[in-house]
């Protein structure tokens, strides 16, 4: 009898119990070795398998609280779409499983992709491949909101088996996306006054609270005073370097991963999120930072003929870039909760830095 499936973490899920997720998927598969990943919250393990052939899988299954269910059940599934209707670098998938009874799921099996990681070491990059890096950033992006427009802001998920942007209780629709963005913006600046989303991680619980009476005040008069956004579509929240796959020669990114918990918004909004990611104005001084956002920029508006960067789409990229590094900064007792005092203390002047620029506009 399959042993039961573990209410969260991958510790609970053994080597049988891996083997037999497989074959669930693929009953003539072999699994010959299992390497789990440190990285993540979720079971992530890369697999030899014999298909008959040798081959390297990866199978992912959900077993933390981080991504519900039916978040998580659009991975697999926009994995496919963005592999079949795009050139974006994505994994293969084999298979996947919603719900069992004994397994955590969701779960599902792709290709694995070589490459190297280079979370928080984008400066160990040479200077011509983070330039590339920047430039198939624009260029993937561009293509995944070429598959929209969606029929509303939100949370992208699953339900009767297809994709769809949700609209329930936990997940709903916007009718105004700069109310949404507004609303978000207030609720990450309450748990600022008070350790961010994480205050049991917190080792200063009042590390950014001087900052947030001048805050609410700024985006309370950019948020509602900025354009019209535009049509929503697919948007890859979490564009950064610890969910891509690098050459690290050349910079070419061989794969993008991390597809579950996307949103509906519109473009200059992800824009915004993925410059505050693959971009650090503090440590590459404004001369070289302009240059990079140009070319991630550039290659965006060549892959997409009949868009471009007006007045006041970058007026709003400048604001939604502000919106992602205070989420960030909510974020920071759990991103490095591991870290030295010496490394969050410097994350922290960074983001204190940026704020205060944006402050002074």
């Amino acid at each position: 009898m399959a042993e039961e499936a573990p209410e969260s973490g991958d510790a609970d899920v053994s080597d049988s119990m891996v083997r037999e997720m497989v074959a669930e998927l693929k009953p003539d598969w072999q699994v010959t070795s299992i390497e789990r990943s440190p990285y993540g919250t979720d079971l992530v393990a890369i697999l030899e398998v014999r298909t008959p052939e040798p081959q390297s899988v990866v199978l992912k299954a959900t077993t933390a609280d981080f991504v519900d269910p039916i978040i998580a059940r659009s991975e697999p599934r926009l994995l496919e779409l963005v592999h079949r209707e795009t050139t974006i670098p994505v994994p293969a998938v084999f298979g996947y499983c919603d719900d069992h009874r004994h397994y955590p799921a969701p779960f599902y099996v792709m290709d694995y992709v070589e490459g190297a990681n280079y979370e928080n070491r984008l400066e160990e990059l040479p200077r011509t491949a983070r330039e590339t890096l920047l430039r198939e950033a624009g260029e993937n992006l561009a293509e995944l909101h070429e598959l929209g427009p969606l029929p509303a802001p939100g949370k992208i998920g699953v339900q009767d088996g297809e994709l769809c942007v949700l609209d329930t209780d936990d997940y709903p629709r916007h009718d105004d996306f700069h109310d949404a963005v507004l609303a978000d913006c207030m609720e990450t600046l309450d748990t600022l006054t008070a350790g961010g989303f994480y205050p049991d991680l917190a080792d200063d619980p009042e590390r950014f609270a001087d900052l947030v009476p001048e805050l609410r005040e700024h985006v309370r008069e950019r948020v509602p005073d900025l354009s019209e956004p535009e049509e929503p579509t697919y948007c890859h929240w979490d564009y950064r370097t610890g969910n891509l796959l690098i050459d690290p020669d050349t910079g070419e990114t061989r794969a993008v991963l991390d597809w579950a918990n996307l949103s509906s918004a519109e473009p200059a909004y992800n824009l915004g999120q993925t410059e505050f990611y693959l971009l650090n104005p503090v440590a590459d001084g404004p001369r070289r930072t302009s240059r990079l956002r140009e070319t991630f920029r550039t290659a965006y508006a060549d892959a997409r003929t009949d868009w471009e960067f007006t007045e006041s789409v970058r007026e709003r990229i400048d604001v939604y870039r502000l919106v992602c590094r205070l989420g960030a900064m909510g974020c920071l007792p759990l991103w490095y909760q591991d870290a030295s005092p010496e490394e969050r203390n410097e994350r922290a002047a960074e983001h204190r830095s940026v704020v205060n620029q944006h402050l002074a506009e």
